[in-house]
């Protein structure tokens, strides 16, 4: 399964946003389950950046966004995002 999630940081927030995306990276190519995980920020837009991730199912991708660095990566960017999209595709 292949996930895309698409995020426009706020203008004060653009460094602190790619910094904390930098480090869901790790603990997220360690995750049960995943196959690639990069991080591409726009090459048009400095604020944009987008964390392409592939999964050998639905459910541990499901497992992975329950984990404890998840939610912490949410509480640490909380304020931080002005728009998120997520793109979930069969691979």
């Amino acid at each position: 399964m292949k996930v895309i999630a698409k995020y426009q940081a706020k203008p004060q927030h653009g460094a602190a946003l790619e910094k904390a995306l930098r480090g869901l990276i790790g603990p997220t190519r360690a995750a049960r389950g995943c196959v690639q995980c990069d991080l591409h920020p726009s090459l048009d837009h400095r604020l944009v950046f987008f964390f392409d991730q592939l999964w050998e199912s639905r459910e541990t991708w499901e497992k992975y966004t329950a984990s404890e660095y998840v939610r912490d990566f949410n509480r640490i960017t909380e304020g931080m995002i002005d728009i998120f999209n997520l793109c979930i595709a069969e691979h």
